[in-house]
């Protein structure tokens, strides 16, 4: 049965829905501070109307109908979640594009200060959405017909050495996007994205791996120098570029995350704010946020949150938003029992409760 605080933070809009995961316990089960899963991906732009509808017509994802008024409102003020994303004064809105297992949040931000990030595929802190496409070269054609750039060279998908095809793109908002079709064909009747993962540009790899195998308690299922790859070069833009990449998972279900350090490139690490256009966060689910979120600060990791630690949420989560390496930002997230059950209203007192 599912846990009905996990149906009341879906109903709060999708912030704390925990997609692409199942709860495992933990191997000790005195253990605190241990990750069980991670969930929804989110992307941050500056009109999610307009980025909704891209990806409505890039990839044929089902999205939430505009109201009458032709523009989607946005949420009642909430105090806690702006603490812990460290924006009072903010407003936001934001919903799901989803096809079949494939799920992106796209939320938008205003009423603060902010920037528009100067992606590049090579620079630490950005994020690409990995989509798997039954047919590559269908998906590439709708997705440029709905405003899409191709990045790749020679504008056609590339065959990679494991023998998958694959082109980068940007989407409306100039986020990079790999659609990528499996050597072993998809079938027929599959979805036109079958899957999804993420691909992180890292600073440091062996210090990207440390946080995410001792901190956070991921596995590494690949660690490869890639070296002056050919295909990759033609792939990513960059001719003179050298790779290595590793993919890493959570446990149970989570998205699998590929991390790629570039080299023989020019490279700048983004100081990212969760508000800025082009940033990009995912939910990781802990049995203690507290404990988890102290593991992280002695690693070194910046705790975003007001007061540098996790704040409640209603309804009953306690959650932290931490920066990793990178700048690439995870919500700790994980309920509790009675510490945020309604929502507050900036500039109103909280309620005691005995």
């Amino acid at each position: 049965m599912p846990d009905p605080r996990a149906l009341g933070a879906a109903a709060l809009g999708g912030l704390f829905l925990f997609t692409n995961c199942v709860a495992q316990p933990a191997a000790d089960s005195t253990a605190t501070g241990v990750v069980l899963g991670t969930g929804a991906v989110t992307g941050f732009v500056e009109d999610m109307d307009r980025s909704l509808a891209f990806y409505h017509d890039a990839f044929g994802m089902e999205i939430p109908a505009l109201p009458e008024s032709g523009a989607r409102p946005y949420n009642p003020s909430n105090a806690q979640l702006f603490a812990m994303f460290d924006i009072p004064g903010a407003k936001e809105r934001h919903q799901f594009a989803r096809l079949g297992d494939v799920r992106f949040e796209i939320m938008e931000i205003q009423n603060v200060a902010h920037s528009t990030l100067p992606l590049r595929v090579q620079d630490p802190g950005t994020v690409t959405l990995v989509f798997v496409a039954r047919d590559v070269g269908t998906t590439l054609e709708r997705a440029r017909k709905a405003g899409a750039m191709v990045v790749t060279a020679g504008g056609a998908p590339v065959k990679l050495a494991d023998g998958s095809r694959s082109v980068l793109i940007r989407d409306i908002d100039g986020r990079f996007i790999e659609l990528r079709q499996a050597a072993m064909a998809a079938a027929p009747d599959a979805p036109e994205l079958t899957a999804m993962r993420l691909s992180i540009a890292v600073a440091d790899m062996a210090r990207t791996l440390d946080v995410y195998r001792s901190v956070l308690g991921f596995t590494v299922e690949e660690d490869r120098n890639l070296g002056a790859d050919a295909r990759l070069r033609t792939l990513t833009g960059l001719s003179t570029a050298e790779f290595r990449r590793a993919i890493t998972r959570g446990p149970g279900m989570s998205l699998p995350i590929e991390l790629v350090e570039y080299a023989g490139v020019d490279r700048t690490t983004h100081g990212m704010r969760i508000q800025d256009r082009g940033a990009a966060r995912m939910q990781v689910r802990a049995d203690d946020v507290e404990a988890l979120v102290a593991k992280m600060k002695s690693a070194g990791l910046r705790v975003v949150s007001q007061g540098g630690g996790a704040v409640p949420i209603p309804p009953n989560f306690l959650g932290a938003l931490v920066a990793d390496p990178n700048g690439f930002f995870l919500t700790v997230i994980a309920p509790c029992d009675g510490c945020a059950p309604g929502l507050i209203r900036e500039g109103q007192a909280p309620t005691q409760t005995h």
